[in-house]
């Protein structure tokens, strides 16, 4: 993951009224389905923010789906471009409401 990338926390109630559940114990939780089986998550430990998991995952094979190996391969791509931009929008929404913060559009997550 992108060194650069930082969580700040927020209270309880903001995380969860901009999607994040806690129903693992000293865990935020945040998911989004991309589309195709590809999902988008981020997992943070409550108690050390540095603790920091981001996952882009191609569900039906349980492995991580590294969409920017794919561009570089294949540039015009019309999924992964598609499947990046989703990243970006939500990597982009957390950056908004001050969960996240360091990410730069189009830099390696």
């Amino acid at each position: 993951m992108n060194a650069c990338i930082k969580v700040h926390l927020l209270p309880n109630k903001e995380m969860r009224e901009i999607g994040f559940t806690d129903y693992r114990e000293g865990y935020w939780y945040f998911y989004r389905d991309l589309g195709n089986e590809i999902s988008f998550s981020i997992t943070i430990n409550k108690n050390d923010a540095e603790d920091l998991r981001i996952d882009i995952l191609d569900e039906d094979y349980c492995q991580p789906y590294d969409y920017q190996k794919y561009l570089k391969n294949i540039p015009e791509n019309e999924f992964v471009l598609k499947i990046k931009d989703k990243v970006e929008h939500w990597m982009e929404y957390l950056q908004n409401f001050g969960v996240l913060s360091g990410h730069i559009k189009g830099e390696y997550i």
